[in-house]
């Protein structure tokens, strides 16, 4: 008896799976609104340029809409979700955006990855929005949005990404909207689609939880509030500060770092603590509030700052911070775990072969 030989799979093979799909299909130009993104301020702009979360809240509407919102300290976790920003950048010499610009800023988005690197978001609830690299903004009439996400955290999508434009020496650059725009996003039936929406649903769900934890994970002073840890000025502390060195006052903003047990202010101002855990809630607390910071003296400051009365609070903090964090972590396997399900799906509606699946997943981790 002769053994069937299995058939190699290769890019091309695939494609031609792709571009045979037994369904309908729809461009991503035609779902959505491709919008540009904006400067990546970490090689952009300079530290006066930066303003808080706190700051962005507090600007009226036309103010806000002079500057742009953007990913700073901040990241993509996994697929499907974002730490929201802690910094924005501002326009260049505070002038109005175009409108495309400022539609980036506003409109909610699709979120998804190419590899680590994030290329659309959407922020916890569309409080946030941020434009990392090229925004995608859901069509209002558009049916099939809620599937595009996992379609593009997809390694059907990676494969594309990789098959149609790849990387040659030499040659130019292809523009990321121009890459995205001619992809062919399946549009499922409510039939066809069911347990692959299913699978959606549940990872949009603990999507957005996670969102949430991201949100709260680094919100000390209310972990310390919830957790009925008492607050106090950093001159009323018990043993937590050592010493508190700021020799002329903080400038427009007051980047803030840790190193050991020293959180160090930009412009050489430190905070000298007694522990690496009161060093590291300190700076929690700090970031969110560094641009407060400007032309405060060293008395100001020591009012200013609130911290857990003891070490021993601090640490109570921290490991209901920590707790959090797991939480996340756990999330996030689900996450990972429903993203391949969906995957499965959206495969047998393409009549994937064994061999195929495979070679996706080896080729487009």
């Amino acid at each position: 008896m002769v053994q069937k030989t299995r058939k190699k799979v290769t890019a091309r093979t695939l494609a031609t799976r792709y571009e045979k799909a037994g369904m309908r299909t729809e461009r991503v130009d035609r779902l959505c609104d491709i919008l540009p993104g904006t400067p990546d301020p970490l090689e952009a702009a300079s530290r006066e340029e930066l303003i808080s979360r706190s700051e962005w809240a507090a600007l009226d509407t036309r103010r806000r809409n002079r500057a742009v919102g953007f990913i700073r300290r901040s990241y993509l976790l996994g697929r499907h979700m974002l730490r929201p920003p802690t910094t924005y950048l501002r326009g260049v010499k505070d002038e109005p955006f175009d409108k495309r610009h400022l539609k980036a800023i506003k409109v909610h988005k699709v979120p998804f990855r190419y590899k680590d690197v994030p290329m659309a978001a959407l922020a916890p609830k569309g409080v946030l929005s941020v434009a990392p690299l090229v925004s995608l903004a859901p069509r209002l009439k558009a049916t099939p949005i809620e599937d595009l996400a996992v379609i593009l955290n997809s390694r059907l999508f990676h494969f594309y990404w990789q098959h149609y434009f790849p990387k040659r020496s030499g040659a130019p650059a292809v523009p990321a909207e121009e890459r995205l725009a001619g992809f062919e996003v399946p549009m499922l039936t409510s039939k066809a689609g069911k347990a692959f929406r299913d699978a959606r649903d549940r990872l949009h769900d603990l999507a957005e939880e996670n969102s949430e934890r991201l949100a709260a994970m680094d919100e000390v002073h209310r972990i310390g509030q919830e957790a009925k840890v008492p607050l106090v000025p950093i001159a009323q502390t018990e043993g937590i500060i050592r010493e508190i060195n700021v020799p002329r006052p903080l400038a427009e903003v007051a980047d803030v770092k840790r190193r050991g047990p020293v959180v160090i202010f930009r412009r050489g101002s430190t905070i000298v603590t007694t522990t690496e855990e009161a060093a590291t809630y300190l700076e929690l607390w700090l970031k969110s509030r560094f641009n407060e910071l400007r032309g405060m003296s060293k008395e100001e400051l020591e009012m200013f700052i609130k911290l857990p009365v003891t070490t021993a609070h601090v640490v109570v903090v921290l490991q209901h911070r920590a707790r959090i964090e797991a939480e996340i972590e756990r999330a996030q396997a689900k996450i990972e775990e429903l993203q391949a399900e969906a995957e499965s799906h959206l495969y047998d509606l393409y009549g994937m072969t064994d061999a195929e699946r495979e070679f996706l997943r080896a080729s487009y981790a």
